[in-house]
């Protein structure tokens, strides 16, 4: 008994049933190493989409994808790069959900990581970083992650980000 596509050939023998898996290789015009599928794949990620949906709404571009690496600058730099981004997606945005949601876990692991670090924890640019988290947190996680900041409360984080970023150009 074979089964086709599958590469199990099914055979009596004294009575019993064994199952041989054999590993069947087709011939392809192109050979692909794993490595080079997977190097294709991770540049594929990486180049952000410059498509405009139906409506002409510009589709959400991809968090750069960070964790959170101990260098609290380049940390800091790289959250307020992302929340400066999810507050400028206009309503019906494709794929805002999943960069939302992606930017949330982002600013998660930076608070948990320098929460209780006393060496940031009193600096100008934590404690202001810290409260746009909050606002930018809460906002989501009161309205959800497809509706898009107001420009009320836009506008004061575009205040809160011109700040963040004097105090960490100055090294605060």
């Amino acid at each position: 008994m074979a089964f086709v596509g599958s590469g199990l050939v099914g055979a009596r023998v004294g009575g019993t049933r064994e199952v041989v898996c054999e590993r069947k290789r087709q011939a392809v015009a192109m050979s692909l190493s794993r490595r080079d599928v997977l190097s294709l794949g991770a540049l594929a990620a990486l180049v952000p989409s410059f498509a405009l949906a139906e409506d002409g709404i510009a589709a959400a571009t991809k968090a750069a994808p960070t964790k959170v690496s101990g260098n609290y600058a380049d940390d800091a730099k790289n959250v307020l790069d992302n929340m400066i981004n999810v507050c400028t997606f206009k309503k019906g945005t494709p794929g805002m959900s999943d960069v939302v949601s992606d930017v949330r876990k982002e600013m998660n692991d930076f608070v948990a990581r320098y929460r209780r670090n006393n060496n940031v924890n009193g600096s100008a640019s934590f404690n202001t970083l810290y409260t746009a988290i909050n606002t930018l947190s809460g906002h989501y996680a009161s309205y959800g992650n497809n509706y898009p900041v107001p420009e009320k409360r836009k506008k004061r984080l575009t205040q809160q980000f011109a700040e963040i970023d004097k105090a960490l150009k100055r090294g605060r």
